[in-house]
């Protein structure tokens, strides 16, 4: 009897043994899981960091007034208060950050008020998208044109949102 017992306790050691071994020898752990990603919360936080820089504005003196929207840096607007004679323009230059770290495509929209019998709204992006490399920037100059003068006063503000997807 005590020959059987170290006949089975050698036997459950060696298979003791035997499994530290191959469990030494292998190496690949096999994990399963699935992962969602919400395009919309993702494309949110990846806006945050594609934005308007509120000191990187010009506008001519005495002829414009800029601002960024302090609640969404997305958007920005201007006021033109120096136009008076049929064909003259007033350009307002934004600069727009790319503090994220992935190329940034950015399309900005202008979006122009009901005034348009009076004003026309252009920009050198063309409402065209561009490409901002991570961790640069780029600048937007948009120019308003008087199309003919008004008889009495006219006033008109435009605004200029901006769309931005990972590139």
């Amino acid at each position: 009897m005590k020959r059987r017992s170290i006949i089975i306790a050698f036997l459950l050691v060696a298979a003791f043994a035997l499994g530290i071994g191959y469990a030494a020898l292998t190496d690949i752990l096999d994990i399963q899981g699935t992962a969602e990603v919400h395009e919309d919360a993702a494309e949110e936080v990846f806006n945050l960091d594609v934005y308007f820089d509120k000191d990187g504005i010009t506008v001519p003196e005495g002829k414009a007034t800029a601002s960024v929207n302090p609640d969404n840096n997305d958007k920005a607007s201007f006021t033109i208060t120096g136009l008076a004679d049929k064909d003259s323009t007033v350009s307002v230059t934004y600069t727009i950050n790319n503090d994220s770290e992935l190329d940034a495509v950015v399309t900005p929209k202008l979006l122009q008020n009901s005034n348009e019998e009076y004003f026309e709204i252009t920009s050198d992006w063309a409402s065209t998208a561009q490409t901002i490399e991570a961790g640069s920037s780029k600048t937007i100059t948009v120019t308003v044109k008087l199309l003919k003068v008004p008889t009495t006063t006219v006033s008109a503000s435009f605004n200029i949102e901006l769309t931005a997807v990972a590139g």
